[in-house]
Parts: structure tokens; sequence; C-alpha cells
């Protein structure tokens, strides 16, 4: 055994379909797919909880299997890093290609950690019913704010008061995570299930469909006798009501649906949207959801300079602090034909570079969107 533990817990036992059997099972999810009128997918918690000592899992062990055996720890090959620096997987994009085909409907996710939305799947398709570490609500006029940081700063397990206030009424903020006995929100959770009693088909991935009423959602899909699929590699509560039960990891899972669906799997870009107005010399830059106009804080650091004939005419000192950025432009003489430059430095979790963008110096607003491609180190603007 990995960690040399032979007394597992039978319901942690891991299945996985020979390649025949797992071949004729995708089949018939692929079709289900295609002939879908409202399909849904229902994705589980990263990192792991449930997964037993001897998981063939890259990640090791879940969390709770390690606090339950004290002195052991992951190996030092685990493949484990900070959910602001982990990238979107094959699973995560598979998604988010449905999506944009308009052949997956709604994702309902007990994710924390903000990958959904940083594959590029759209806010206004996906519920986090555990919320996401990257969120922030003021409790008094509800505006969300998405970070490129983790939100929470409390140390009591069920206080979620961060050190920051709402822009807009400044009271305090709380960060979105879920924890157990505390109450899913009332929105995503209604939402969920209006999705699920539409839903023909619904996909499970990595859930242990153990935690209510989170699980109740695709056991609503296959009550009501939709099509259930669950990937898994464990056996869950639901395996007897789902039509198919496919025993693999989900990358290899997807993976091979989406060639048989022959839908080529996209390679992850990180799109940042930004916004800037000028007007009367005063700036305003921030960043916003892909989505919807959500303040999205991204920048670790930004510097503006105003260029007129290829001269340097205005270099503003290294602007920081609370986003979106506001900043005055004080010019002695007329800012006609004159270029604004506005140097970004990012949060810098997958190492990219600082980006310049270049507006006319004019009352104007525009929006730009920015894309990093990790494996090249460059950014492109459209």
């Amino acid at each position: 055994m990995a960690h040399g533990i032979s007394d597992e817990d039978p319901t942690k036992k891991e299945h996985v379909d020979s390649p025949d059997v797992l071949d004729k099972k995708l089949d018939q999810l692929a079709d289900w797919i295609r002939s879908a009128k409202h399909f849904i997918a229902f994705t589980g918690n990263i990192p792991d909880f449930r997964s037993g000592m001897n998981t063939i899992l890259p990640t090791g062990p879940g969390v709770w299997e390690l606090r339950d055996h004290p002195g052991v720890q992951r190996s030092p090959n685990a493949r484990t890093t900070t959910s602001t620096k982990a990238v979107p997987s094959i699973t995560h994009m598979a998604i988010v290609e449905l999506a944009r085909r308009n052949l997956l409907h709604f994702v309902i996710s007990q994710n924390t950690d903000g990958l959904h939305l940083r594959s590029g799947l759209p806010s206004i398709m996906l519920a986090e019913l555990h919320g996401n570490s990257n969120l922030e609500i003021c409790q008094k006029c509800h505006t969300k704010y998405l970070r490129d940081f983790r939100t929470r700063t409390a140390a009591q397990v069920h206080d979620h008061a961060t050190n920051r206030k709402c822009t807009k009424c400044n009271s305090i903020l709380y960060d979105s995570i879920i924890n157990f006995g505390e109450s899913l929100p009332k929105y995503e959770l209604e939402t969920s299930f209006d999705h699920a009693k539409r839903a023909d088909v619904c996909l499970v991935l990595g859930s242990s469909l153990r935690v209510t009423p989170a699980a109740n959602i695709p056991m609503i899909v296959g009550q009501q006798g939709g099509k259930l699929a669950i990937g898994n590699l464990q056996s869950t509560p639901l395996a007897s009501l789902a039509k198919l039960n496919i025993h693999t990891m989900c990358d290899d899972l997807m993976k091979k649906l989406m060639a048989k669906l022959d839908i080529p799997i996209p390679e992850w870009e990180l799109h940042r949207r930004i916004h800037v107005m000028i007007k009367q010399q005063n700036i305003l830059i921030k960043g916003l959801d892909l989505n919807q106009d959500i303040v999205y804080s991204l920048f670790s650091a930004i510097r503006i300079l105003v260029k007129q004939d290829m001269q340097l005419k205005y270099d503003s000192n290294v602007i920081k602090g609370e986003e979106p950025i506001e900043h005055k432009i004080k010019l002695n003489e007329s800012n006609e034909n004159m270029d604004l430059f506005i140097e970004i430095n990012w949060q810098g979790h997958y190492n990219e570079p600082m980006y310049t963008i270049k507006v006319p110096f004019v009352d104007l607003t525009k929006e730009i969107h920015l894309f990093y491609n990790p494996k090249t180190g460059n950014w492109r603007e459209e």
C-alpha cells in the first residue's frame, strides 16, 4: 500500500473501468450530450477532501484522510499547488468549450478555487455553491468584488469579515467561503435547483455526492427520469440512481469524451478585461469580470506616462491602492496629439510580465481584452 495502511474504508475504494467498458460508457454519454435539450454539469471539491490513503490521484490523499492519520504526509511527488497559481485542467477547458458551443447550459460547482471563472467559463453560467476564495461580498448593499488573491483574512472558521470595505457604502466586506454548518447562498442554490429541474442530462465530475443539500441537485435529475452520469473513482450514494457510473479520472474522462464528440479542447489562456475611462484629464482604470460588471482587482501597481511626439511629457509615480484606480494628470499645456501609456503590473501568479496599454489622451471609455499564454510568456490584445 502507498502509505502502509491496509484497512481503508471500503467507501473510499477506487475503481477503474477497463478500456473497453470506458469506451462504451463514453459512447453512450456522447450520444446523450448531442441530443440533450438542457445539459448541466456538477463538479466536485478541489482540493480533494475524501480520497483515501491509497488513491491513484496525483494530488495524493484527501485533506480529511491526512487529518485522520496524524504523522502521515503526502508524498513529495504529489502534485499540489496554491489555488491562485493553479492552472485550469483539461476538464475545466473541455467544460468551457462545451459551453461555448451551447452544448452545456449550466455548471454547478462545489469548488472554491475560482478555476472555473479563471478558465473562461462565463460567470452567468456558473453557480459556486461553496463560495469562491477570490470573491468577497458586501452584506449591506450586496456588491460583489473579485480579487486576484485569496480574500479570506479571518482566523476563526465562522468569521468571514475581511480587512477591506465596500467602495459603495463603506461597509465591511465578507469572504464568500461556505464552511461546514453554514447555509449555502440562496440565489446560487435556487438557481442550481431550477437548472436541475430543467435538465435532461447531468454529468457529475469528481464529487463524492455525500454533502447535502448540494448532492440533492443531481439527485433531482435522476429522480425525474433524466440521464444522470457520475464520473468518480469511488462509488457514490447516487450510484444506483445514475444511468452511468464512469470510473476513471476526470481529465481522462473529458479528454476521451471530447474526442468522441469530435470537439478539440482549447489550450488555456489567462483572459483579463480592463476598463479605461478618461474625462477631463481624470483617469479611471479597473479590472472587470469577463461577463458581468463586477470589479475584479487584478493589479499590483500601475504607472501612467503621457507622451507627445515621442517625447515623455509626464511620468506618474507608481500607483498602488484600492481598485478601481483613479488618477488626475496635471499638465500645463494642451493634451492634443498626446498618447497615454498605462503600464500594468499584475499579481504575477503565472509570472505574467508587465503589459502596457496605449490609448489616445482624449475623453474616452474603452474596454481592452488581454490574453496571456503562460507557455510563451506573451500577452496579446483584442
